[in-house]
């Protein structure tokens, strides 16, 4: 047979495989697929995983003042985000992403994201409202937090459309959101998530939003800690004069997921600070089922950061009081 007519064997393959395969791809090359063949035009439409990331959409590189450009990019990146899921012909989400950093002013655009994926039965979501800058002044998110709050976003509602993601990753921008509600405790029914991914600076005004999520999902399986790493923690008492780190973590009222399904927690980017070391050692006094604390410790730490990593993980092992006999703690990375 002539090597001109050959078949092309990813051509043959039915539209339900190619887009198996496309949803594999990361999300900008999914959509220029589109662009290889007519047939391919509207295949990366159904594509299960939508990773909305401002930051990788290279929008704002025509605009030179930056109060414009950082303006006209969120808007125009709505506006991208809109047009996508309002021609997605697809039935499920596999993975669902939307990073749009410090959401001023756009609510309600979150909401009706937030509500799509809910739609369409969402396994893996990632909310991340969180500037890139990671390491902001906590005060300078409080007073964001204080307007983002005043512009409407109704948290119920918000919440009320992660109750049967089975897999959810937050950030610290919506830790600290959730605890400006009257009564956060009663915001909605159990969730149903099995595994929650926590992104965190481990600031103390983000543990109570911290332990709203373990109230609010009786059936977690596994928490997972994301912790920021660049730059020095500010424990300046000026921004969380109501807040003690240790004590905070002392009392001993415990969760139905501590007590019934949590066997599994890890630490990203562990560096043994006195911050990870409270929340760690309520996890291990209260959780009666775990059975696994894998702390993989950060990149490029220096000979002293390094002691301090192996001196926590010591400590997990031979001195706090375990809620569980089965559990085992491992150091990674060290």
């Amino acid at each position: 047979m002539d090597s001109g007519t050959k078949p092309n064997l990813i051509s043959n393959l039915p539209d339900c495989l190619l887009v198996l395969i496309i949803s594999f791809l990361p999300f900008k090359q999914s959509v220029q697929t589109s662009v290889l063949a007519k047939r391919w035009k509207n295949l990366c439409r159904e594509t299960t995983n939508l990773v909305f990331k401002e930051s990788e959409f290279g929008l704002n590189q025509f605009v030179v003042d930056t109060e414009a450009k950082n303006s006209e990019t969120r808007a125009l990146f709505v506006s991208i985000m809109h047009q996508w899921i309002s021609r997605f012909t697809g039935n499920t989400i596999e993975t669902f992403e939307l990073c749009l950093p410090e959401p001023v002013g756009f609510e309600e655009d979150i909401m009706s994201l937030i509500e799509f994926a809910a739609t369409k039965q969402t396994k893996n979501l990632v909310i991340n409202f969180s500037s890139s800058n990671s390491r902001q002044p906590p005060g300078a998110l409080n007073i964001k937090l204080i307007y983002f709050q005043k512009t409407g976003l109704d948290i119920t509602r918000l919440f009320s459309n992660l109750i049967y993601v089975r897999n959810l990753t937050i950030c610290p921008f919506l830790l600290e959101m959730i605890q400006d509600c009257d009564d956060p405790m009663k915001l909605h029914d159990p969730m149903k998530t099995r595994h929650l991914v926590i992104k965190t600076h481990m600031y103390p005004h983000e543990f109570g939003g911290i332990t709203i999520f373990l109230n609010s999902c009786p059936e977690l399986e596994s928490l997972t800690f994301e912790t920021y790493t660049t730059g020095p923690i500010v424990m300046s008492q000026r921004y969380w004069p109501l807040i003690h780190p240790k004590t905070f973590w002392l009392n001993n009222k415990t969760y139905e997921c501590l007590e019934r399904t949590l066997k599994a927690v890890k630490v990203e980017n562990f560096c043994g600070i006195s911050n990870e070391l409270h929340v760690l050692q309520y996890l291990i006094r209260t959780g009666r089922v775990m059975e696994r604390l894998d702390l993989h410790a950060a990149k490029r730490l220096n000979n002293e950061q390094r002691r301090l990593v192996l001196t926590a993980a010591e400590e997990f092992q031979k001195n706090v009081e375990r809620g569980s006999r089965h559990l085992r703690v491992t150091l990674h990375n060290a």
